[in-house]
């Protein structure tokens, strides 16, 4: 509420004149699409640049540092929502570690997976198949790695759903060999809040498809 962090695309040109500007008043306008609102929110705010910079190993970027003087109630109740939401996530993470979820087709269906699953070994990537998922957990099977793979390698899994489309980061923890010359990838995931989400949705669905339909009244 007191801060901005932004990226700008400026050339090494730009960088250089907009440093000038360090220390210096500065307006910044942010535009967020609330849930349930037709029209955009557009919040302006008022500053200071307290730094401009590159960003190492990326060309034609910079990092600006802003301090915001008044933080308008909109962002107050903005940022609150967020922080609100975080937390939850997070004990749906703590809840739902270790519930696994076998991904055949009645379970596809039921969380909208689009079946594909495309698994990134450093620079290599290859197509794979969702076996099972939890929100600290995905076993994929693949044909081939895409490098040389070995437990403990760092890695993701780039998975399509209908409602989202997301990369899971994590590290290889098991490997098992399959039919023929596939293999079963079981990786451990990282905190990803898209997956969280679609997990705990499977579960809410499961639980109203289990339960009796309500008799007609007066039957």
């Amino acid at each position: 509420m007191k801060r901005g962090i932004f990226l700008v695309v400026l050339s090494a040109q730009e960088i250089t004149f907009f440093q000038q500007f360090q220390k210096k008043l500065c307006s910044i306008n942010l535009t967020f699409q609330k849930t349930g609102n037709k029209k955009p929110l557009n919040l302006f705010l008022r500053g200071s640049i307290e730094r401009i910079g590159p960003v190492k190993g990326k060309q034609n970027v910079c990092m600006m540092d802003a301090i915001i003087k008044a933080c308008p109630n909109d962002l107050v109740e903005i940022i609150g929502d967020y922080i609100t939401a975080f937390e939850g996530l997070k004990s749906q993470y703590e809840n739902f570690s270790g519930k696994t979820i076998t991904v055949d087709e009645p379970a596809s269906k039921l969380m909208r997976f689009n079946n594909y699953v495309e698994l990134v070994v450093g620079a290599g990537k290859t197509r794979a198949t969702l076996v099972s998922l939890a929100v600290n957990c995905l076993s994929l099977r693949i044909s081939a790695p895409p490098t040389a793979l070995a437990e403990g390698d760092a890695c993701s899994a780039r998975l399509y759903f209908q409602v989202y489309q997301f990369t899971a980061s994590g590290k290889v923890t098991e490997l098992q060999r399959a039919d023929g010359n596939e293999l079963i990838v079981v990786m451990a995931v990282e905190f990803t809040p898209e997956l969280i989400e679609i997990v705990d949705d499977y579960f809410f669905r499961q639980s109203i498809q289990g339960k009796p339909k309500a008799s007609p009244q007066g039957a």
